[in-house]
Parts: structure tokens; C-alpha cells; sequence
């Protein structure tokens, strides 16, 4: 996988988060999780130490309840 594909799996983790509702919350954030874990993955296979980072990153920021945006922000 390329470091731009990989990009793009961080880039469509945020989205899920950013676009869930209420409803959809808990789906989207394992959904995000997984995209976040398999980008994660294929960095660390290619030796991308700024890609292992950002995934790295937003799933810390998963674990805290930081998400930039989505259900809660719809209140």
C-alpha cells in the first residue's frame, strides 16, 4: 500500500467520525477504529514512522472522546 492510500485510510476514519449521528455513533467509531488500526498496520509494513503517528494519534484521541465533530456536535 502506498503512503497515499494509507493516508487516505486516516482521512475516511475521520469522515465516519465527523459524519455519524447519534444513532450511528458506536457503528461509526468501530468502523473508524478499524480503518485507523488497518492504516496503522500498512505504515508500520512500509516504514512510514509520520503515518504510524497520525493513526497512532487519532486512535489515542478516539480513546479520549476526541473526534473533530459529528453526533456530538448536533445537539
Amino acid at each position: 500500500m502506498t503512503p497515499q492510500e494509507i493516508f487516505e485510510l486516516i482521512i475516511r476514519a475521520d469522515e465516519k467520525l465527523k459524519y455519524s449521528t447519534v444513532g450511528k455513533r458506536e457503528v461509526r467509531e468501530a468502523q473508524a477504529r478499524a480503518l485507523l488500526e488497518h492504516a496503522r498496520d500498512e505504515a508500520r509494513a512500509v516504514g512510514n514512522e509520520q503515518l504510524i503517528a497520525q493513526a497512532e494519534q487519532r486512535l489515542v484521541d478516539l480513546d479520549a472522546g476526541l473526534d473533530r465533530g459529528g453526533a456530538e456536535n448536533e445537539n
